[in-house]
């Protein structure tokens, strides 16, 4: 239930307030943008972990990973482990990802990532940064294009 938009589960929309807790949304900012996110008016006077990862949109893995995380702090389970079976954590992710990552359900999984981003990051709808001509980045980028041109190049 603690998945679920005000803690209600509708058995004819699964969809419907799915991942879109405030307890969810609470882990989240605590892990990802600072423990004073959470409240209306931070107090951070460091910066949280995704401003110093450049991290400006919610992924479906750390969605998994948080939901992941909320379900442990709400179980009896005193220690996090990935083999622990009466939580089960290592399946439970992998089952929030297999559906993020599920084609079928791309249009809801959009609105949700959509939502979840204007949640954690509202100021962050600017385009994203370009990548620096020097970075691993982008001579991965630079190299993995020579090798497609070579290989177009082969076959003609």
């Amino acid at each position: 239930m603690f998945l679920f938009a005000g803690y209600i589960y509708d058995p004819d929309d699964p969809w419907k307030g799915l991942l879109r807790s405030e307890i969810l949304v609470f882990g989240f900012k605590h892990v990802f943008t600072s423990p004073s996110s959470v409240d209306r008016e931070p107090k951070a006077t460091r910066s949280g972990n995704a401003y110093l990862h450049g991290m400006k949109s919610v992924t479906k893995g750390s969605l998994a990973y948080i939901a992941t995380q909320v379900r442990f702090s709400l179980s009896s389970s005193s220690v996090f482990s990935r083999t622990d079976m009466v939580t089960d954590s290592e399946n439970f992710y992998q089952t929030i990802l297999d559906l993020l990552e599920d084609p079928d359900e791309i249009e809801e999984v959009a609105d949700l990532m959509t939502w979840w981003s204007r949640r954690v990051f509202p100021n962050s709808s600017s385009p994203q940064k370009g990548v620096s001509k020097n970075s691993a980045l982008a001579k991965i980028r630079e190299r993995r294009a020579a090798l497609q041109e070579r290989a177009t190049a082969g076959t003609n």
